[in-house]
């Protein structure tokens, strides 16, 4: 399954957007705490002054202290040991607004005259519980309009700074070896666009520069090496034609005479790989095939007859393939002289064609080497003396028309099928 892919501010923005929701959240913890300990300190200085003046009630006028519903004064025999004083929350109703509130409990001891006594003390804290827990009913809202104006800054800017960089990558896309002309215009004040402008600028040159050289290279070779290879041809067939050559002599030329063509050979078919890695069939354009194949079907048939092989073609006179009509042609040529080149005497070779396939179908022993591996350069089949690249041609030309070839072999024969990929 292909993994999902993001675009680049998707992914920034996404990641900044955790860091920020941690931010966030250590922040509303770390107010919360000093929210705390703030409401503490205002509760403990009105603790203090509540006990001054229950220290002084008790000294002066005990008996007021028992008609207040705050705080609850009884009397020890002696302090406890542990005598720090004890903090608690509980919920009471408001003798003035007979609503229910939080209240802050505080439980402490002290003595007044010669007597000890056990105090209780509650202070409303209901306000000072809201505005702390107001510091996260803050937080979340506030994230959730940041996210909102992130998202919103992110799709509209990303059109914005991306431009160039998209523009940048469609021109990459487009670009096809061999083409004259530079880079589009690209305006832009961001230095890395440029930069990136730059670097696809100087590569492409290179890119181009390299491929102008090996294309004169390939070819100067390719023309310098058929000149002494005509001459050795020549030289080659005109002892063969020495009637005083001996039978020992005449095989020895004879085996020179064949391996120079296969030089030859080999230097035409290298070179129009080349070619076609190059891209330089350029002229693509629908082209019926029924024509094409009856074309070549016509000029093997000669060389089928010497081999007392039938040729039968089923051929869709609607399809068509967007192709260059020069790769075409030698897909065909090859595809057909291979099927020949294999079959045994006396049976048929057949080329269908229907719908979006062209199938090459002829009868033979099984290959000795995994189907996968046919069309690889310089596999060659049985005992054939071929060059082994005439399928690895065939498979070149259908990676760069947009189509595929596939091989299997059923029930005693070869099938080749080219289609479109889907």
């Amino acid at each position: 399954m292909k993994k999902k892919q993001f675009k680049l501010l998707s992914k920034a923005l996404f990641f900044y957007l955790i860091v920020t929701l941690v931010s966030f959240i250590i922040s509303a913890l770390v107010l919360q705490e000093e929210a705390n300990k703030h409401m503490h300190n205002i509760l403990e200085n009105r603790f203090q002054h509540r006990e001054h003046w229950i220290k002084h009630m008790l000294e002066k006028e005990p008996d007021k202290l028992r008609r207040s519903s705050q705080v609850q004064v009884k009397q020890i025999e002696e302090i406890p040991e542990n005598d720090e004083p004890v903090f608690t929350d509980t919920v009471m109703t408001n003798e003035h607004t007979r609503r229910k509130n939080i209240y802050r409990k505080k439980t402490t001891y002290m003595t007044a005259g010669d007597r000890h006594y056990r105090v209780e003390m509650t202070k409303e804290a209901d306000e000072l519980y809201r505005f702390r827990d107001d510091v996260f009913h803050i937080v979340l809202p506030v994230f959730i309009g940041l996210v909102v104006v992130l998202f919103l800054t992110n799709y509209l800017l990303s059109g914005y700074l991306l431009k160039p960089f998209q523009k940048i990558l469609r021109q990459m896309a487009n670009y096809k070896i061999g083409e004259s002309g530079s880079i589009g215009h690209i305006r832009t004040s961001t230095y890395e666009m440029n930069k990136l402008k730059d670097l696809y600028e100087s590569m492409r040159k290179r890119i181009e520069n390299d491929y102008y050289k090996l294309k004169e290279y390939t070819e100067n070779m390719s023309h310098e090496l058929q000149t002494p290879l005509s001459i050795i041809q020549n030289k080659s067939e005109s002892l063969l034609a020495n009637e005083d050559l001996k039978p020992e002599q005449a095989k020895q030329v004879k085996a020179i005479y064949e391996e120079t063509q296969q030089l030859s050979k080999l230097g035409r078919a290298l070179n129009l790989i080349t070619r076609i890695e190059n891209q330089e069939f350029k002229n693509i354009r629908d082209i019926p095939t029924a024509p094409a194949v009856r074309n070549h079907v016509e000029k093997v048939a000669e060389m089928a007859n010497i081999k007392q092989l039938r040729l039968a073609t089923n051929l869709d006179e609607e399809q068509t393939l967007n192709m260059d009509p020069g790769l075409l042609d030698i897909m065909l040529r090859n595809l057909i002289k291979n099927s020949i080149r294999y079959a045994p005497q006396d049976t048929t070779i057949e080329v269908n064609t229907a719908d979006d396939r062209i199938e090459f179908v002829n009868e033979g022993s099984p290959t000795d080497f995994p189907e996968d591996t046919i069309f690889d350069r310089f596999r060659k089949g049985g005992a054939q003396p071929t060059l082994g690249l005439g399928l690895a041609i065939v498979k070149r030309i259908t990676e760069v028309s947009g189509l595929q070839i596939d091989y299997h072999y059923d029930r005693g024969k070869h099938h080749f099928v080219v289609t479109r990929k889907a």
